[in-house]
């Protein structure tokens, strides 16, 4: 199942307390939608990290990305991150970008991600699981010379 979207009136009063909150920042018309977890509890440990500062970035695959363009990300974009249930959490803004292979991650990447996740091992053990589970639909897996996509992110509001 994946995560819910916010609704109208959740996104315009998040939209309206991080622009009293943020004065002056144009974070443009439309901003992306992101929910970083496969489960409610999931994603609420995640969105605390990135409010917090303990996780700065994320990865995705441009093989997701040619079936669902809307994921990709871009330099300079606004998120609205989301608990799995849709709820609005944090606004973040991508500040970079960079394509390596599955195989080229290694723990200077990792360590963008949350305390838990940083361990190699575990990075790639908890990545090819969920990967393969959205790869299986286009008839491919996980393997070493996959692209990724490194996507570090800075947040906006609020602010651990």
């Amino acid at each position: 199942m994946p995560a819910a979207q916010p609704t109208d009136a959740q996104r315009q009063t998040f939209l309206d307390t991080w622009g009293a909150a943020v004065p002056g920042l144009d974070a443009g018309k439309k901003q992306r939608i992101r929910c970083i977890g496969w489960d409610q509890e999931t994603s609420e440990t995640i969105a605390k990290l990135v409010i917090d500062g303990e996780k700065v970035g994320t990865f995705s695959l441009p093989w997701l990305h040619a079936a669902h363009p809307e994921l990709k990300p871009e330099i300079g974009e606004f998120i609205i991150q989301t608990t799995f249930d849709g709820a609005p959490q944090a606004l973040l803004q991508t500040v970079g970008l960079e394509l390596l292979t599955f195989k080229d991650i290694d723990a200077s990447y990792t360590a963008l991600d949350g305390p838990g996740v940083r361990d190699l091992t575990v990075w790639r053990d908890i990545h090819t699981k969920h990967w393969n589970g959205l790869l299986a639909s286009q008839g491919k897996t996980v393997v070493d010379d996959m692209p990724v996509v490194v996507e570090r992110f800075v947040c906006v509001y609020p602010t651990g």
